[in-house]
């Protein structure tokens, strides 16, 4: 099948729906950056705890530089 050039015409038929599935994604909130930290470890490291820390005061401080709206809260 792949010889033939079938999985090409397959990848170009499916590409729009491909390109909308993104599209729609990237249209959705964000989710927290906090989730960053909290979604790989079930005990969080002290070393991941204090990298948390300073995102949360450096985004407090320069929070405006950022494009915060596009986050969930």
């Amino acid at each position: 099948m792949l010889g033939f050039g079938a999985w090409k015409i397959l990848e170009l038929r499916e590409f729009p729906q491909v390109l909308e599935a993104f599209e729609q994604a990237e249209r959705e909130p964000k989710p927290p950056p906090h989730l960053l930290f909290s979604d790989v470890y079930l005990e969080m490291p002290p070393r991941l705890r204090r990298q948390r820390e300073e995102l949360q005061r450096h985004l407090e401080t320069y929070g405006e530089h950022y494009p915060l709206q596009q986050f969930q809260k």
